[in-house]
């Protein structure tokens, strides 16, 4: 039963102390308010953009419902049908090349064909303004069009100057400022260039088996009906072979992307109100010291352990409880001033609101690290005896706090772990995660550890300043073992996350382009594939050309199940996601190595067979003899898996997941797609003229998408190193917290050595000495954990080769060095200039 008298004794313990003010506790404030503050930005900055998505949706889907086909268009009843229900509107995509006339200049570009419906949501800006319709008529023997402002700058062209596309050319009439249902996306193969169904009419780049993509959106008068749509013409209709989707499932891909850049920036920001905890453990007992002798004293007038221990929980959890609400009232104010500021250059509309879920879980995260960080040391203080008043100052004895205190302790960490669990939309990732802190702090413990131990066993060296630094690490009750623990963890973050990404960006800037062709050629028409041949044999610079024939698909069973029923593995399901090129081929792929299986003979013509990659195989649970059914064109294709194949993505080699046996997708339309090896230097010629030869193919420039891969890096890689630097600012008020509640033994050092002869000099050259080594110490760990963290992330969960970095490598010791020196000199500058008379008299 809880004992009122105890709880109001404890209350007015506690308000005393409070009333005398909050010296000791500013690192205890900051490390809580860190990391709840990065815990509320991240989740309230998702929950912004999903809603800003939500809100939008109709307007990014186009309508409320989509109907989308790959190649081919709907039939008469299929679009009747669609009609019926609601307001419909078609638009037709598809990727070309656009030639700039008089410039002569030529660039792909994504051409979308529109019709008077659209837009059916949201607002289409034209600058200067216009009627759609106007904008696109055939007048004066030219169809208009509508560009990007990044297309006039590319071409040199101006509004009014002509634009030639396929077959026909279309006079710009103006510039596209604001596209409502173009789709969020990383980055684009080129600008956008609008037109109508007839001016796409004209321009003859519509031919069987290109690559053409349908869209047919309806707005229905309550758009809540739109499931029930889509269930209608699942039933009508099973047989399709189309994409579906409703508003609420409008851009797929890019709430995927926040849902997961959110979990893996939650995961860092609750590595960093972990490492904050230390900070709080510090800063509970760095407090319950300066208040041993107040403690002995209550001690000595009746006072039990139960209300002292009480007494100082009851401020831990009010003062965690201010941090804790001020971190989540500055994260949850972010969405607001970022749309604020920027709300107009963002890439995703923003719509911020007070988040219950993020109201909720992040302060509790920073209450739950207030208390698992700080029981041990109130579970000690209430064990001082009151005979410390007789035999002077002699700090919190280190004792067992407790099996009462253990229990609470297990208690508080199980209940960060389940919280940690139920926040996460990966489960895997949390459990990873976890694994990985409990194995990062067990690791850190043993190393600084081990460290301590190799300081104490290592030779006295000659030099007096030297010795003493080195036995200032050793001593009892030294912070060397938290300084190098706290900043050691920060500073692992930061490494883990820079050679990443410097693994990526290698990946990206250095491996791919030595591998990659330096074209892709699309939408080459089975008519052209000789003079394309032709021209690759006897083009000077052309140093390779690989050529495949190639349809669209949609995998809709797995061994027989639908694939709404199968289970996926989270790293294949981008395979079922919407339809996929695929290819068939008499030969096996050069480049690809057989693991399973046997190729079919060049000739062979029996039943439907399959080359499956072998990741793909692995994400579907597949093996050799079973089944896997894909749609092409409307039409089920079922064939049995005849080998394995493994593929290396990374080279951007010509290749495909899927490849079917001879004698199945021959009569259907189909396009080539073509990958051209240039010689240095003759991208420019080679560029123009096979434009010229063919100019309804799609030339894509390897370079320029690896350019806009590293850019969206680029991107990514700073937020996830502000995460990090967030870390390492913790670490770095723990270091802080650490010298502080170290800073009486400093003093009393600094006195011992001033009595012994020594000068001021020599006092700064030991203080020096010491954190120059434990800066050392904390560098050289966290070089080392960082890059063996970072290399299992890049070879094992990534797959890709590891670049080790020394400069990374080199600046993390560097700037390991520095935080300690400085930080640590400026913590013991107080001890410097303390007058040894003063400080004997007292003690």
């Amino acid at each position: 039963m809880p004992d009122p008298l105890l709880f109001a004794n404890a209350l007015r313990v506690a308000r005393r102390e409070l009333r005398g003010g909050l010296h000791g506790f500013g690192v205890f404030a900051a490390c809580l308010f860190l990391g709840v503050f990065a815990i509320a930005a991240i989740g309230s900055f998702s929950a912004a953009a999903r809603g800003g998505l939500l809100a939008d949706a109709a307007a990014l889907l186009g309508g409320d419902l989509e109907v989308r086909l790959v190649h081919r268009e709907a039939d008469a009843d299929q679009h009747d049908f669609l009609a019926r229900r609601g307001r419909l509107s078609k638009t037709v995509e598809l990727r070309t090349m656009a030639f700039g006339s008089p410039s002569g200049g030529r660039t792909l570009v994504e051409l979308k064909a529109v019709d008077d419906a659209y837009p059916l949501y949201g607002t289409l800006v034209i600058d200067p303004p216009q009627a759609l319709g106007d904008a696109l008529a055939l007048r004066n023997g030219h169809h208009g069009a509508l560009v990007e402002g990044s297309l006039l700058a590319r071409l040199k062209l101006q509004r009014g100057d002509l634009l030639r596309m396929g077959e026909a050319q279309y006079l710009i009439r103006g510039v596209i400022a604001s596209e409502p249902d173009r789709t969020v996306r990383a980055f684009d193969l080129g600008p956008r260039v609008m037109v109508d169904q007839a001016g796409l009419e004209a321009s003859g780049l519509v031919r069987p088996g290109s690559l053409v993509n349908y869209a047919y959106r309806v707005r229905i008068e309550t758009r809540e009906e739109a499931t029930g749509l889509k269930e209608d013409l699942a039933r009508r209709f099973p047989d399709a072979g189309w994409r579906v989707r409703t508003w609420e499932e409008a851009a797929p891909r890019v709430r995927r992307f926040i849902d997961r850049a959110s979990t893996n920036l939650t995961l860092l920001g609750l590595c960093a109100l972990l490492i904050g905890g230390l900070g709080v453990s510090g800063a509970v007992r760095g407090y319950l010291d300066g208040k041993t002798l107040h403690i002995a004293t209550m001690k000595c007038l009746g006072a039990e352990g139960r209300t002292i221990f009480t007494a100082y929980l009851l401020q831990v959890l009010l003062l965690g409880g201010i941090a804790s609400s001020a971190g989540l009232l500055a994260g949850a104010a972010l969405p607001y001033l970022v749309k604020y500021l920027l709300g107009g250059t963002l890439p995703i509309p923003l719509r911020p609101a007070l988040d219950p879920w993020v109201l909720v879980i992040a302060p509790l995260f920073g209450l739950l690290i207030a208390l698992a960080f700080s029981l041990q040391a109130l579970g000690s203080a209430r064990l001082i005896p009151p005979t410390v008043l007789f035999r002077g100052y002699a700090g919190i004895p280190r004792r067992h706090p407790g099996r009462l205190v253990w229990m609470a302790i297990a208690a508080a960490v199980g209940a960060l772990v389940a919280l940690t669990l139920i926040a996460s939309d990966d489960r895997r990732l949390a459990v990873g995660f976890i694994a990985g802190a409990l194995a990062c702090f067990v690791f850190f413990r043993q190393l600084t550890a081990a460290v301590v131990s190799a300081a104490r066993r290592l030779p006295r060296p000659s030099g007096p300043r030297l010795r003493l630094a080195l036995a200032n690490i050793h001593r009892p009750g030294a912070p060397a073992p938290r300084v190098m623990f706290s900043l050691g963890l920060g500073l692992t973050t930061l490494v883990l996350i820079a050679l990443v990404q410097n693994s990526l960006d290698a990946l990206v800037q250095r491996e791919m382009p030595r591998q990659a062709p330096t074209f892709f050629v699309l939408d080459l028409q089975p008519n052209q594939t000789a003079s394309f041949d032709q021209f690759a044999a006897e083009t000077d610079g052309v140093r390779q050309s690989r050529r495949y024939p190639t349809l669209r698909g949609r995998i809709t069973a797995i061994a027989g199940v639908p694939v709404e029923e199968a289970a996926v593995a989270p790293e294949a399901r981008w395979a079922v996601r919407g339809d996929r090129y695929l290819s068939y081929s008499a030969t096996l792929p050069e480049g690809s190595e057989l693991l399973a299986g046997v190729w079919w003979p060049e000739d062979y013509r029996g039943e439907p067979l399959l080359s499956l990659s072998a990741d793909l195989a692995e994400g579907f649970g597949l093996a050799l003899g079973d089944t896997l059914t894909v749609n092409v064109l409307g039409r089920e294709v079922k064939a049995r898996i005849a080998s394995l194949r493994r593929t290396d993505w990374s080279t951007l080699r010509l290749d495909f997941a899927l490849i079917f046996s001879p004698g199945v997708l021959e009569g259907a339309p189909q396009t080539h797609i073509a990958a051209l090896h240039l010689e240095p230097g003759h991208e420019g010629e080679v560029f123009n003229a096979l434009t010229d030869l063919l100019p309804n193919v799609s030339v894509i420039d390897v370079r320029e998408v690896l350019a806009n891969a590293a850019r969206t890096l680029n991107r990514i890689g700073l937020a996830f190193r502000g995460m990090a630097a967030v870390a390492l600012l913790s670490g770095l008020l723990v270091l802080a917290g650490a010298l502080s509640a170290d800073q009486h033994r400093r003093i009393h050092d600094a006195v011992i050595f001033k009595v012994c002869g020594a000068t001021r000099r020599d006092v700064v050259a030991i203080f020096a000495f010491e954190f120059l080594l434990l800066g050392l110490c904390a560098g050289g760990l966290s070089a080392a954990v960082g890059t063996l963290a970072a290399w299992g992330v890049v070879e094992s969960l990534m797959g890709t080769p590891f670049v080790f970095d020394a400069g990374v490598v080199a600046f993390t010791l560097l700037l390991a060095i520095a935080l300690t020196v400085v930080s640590g000199l400026f913590g013991t500058w107080k001890a410097l200039g303390q007058p040894p008379a003063g400080y004997l008299r007292e003690h």
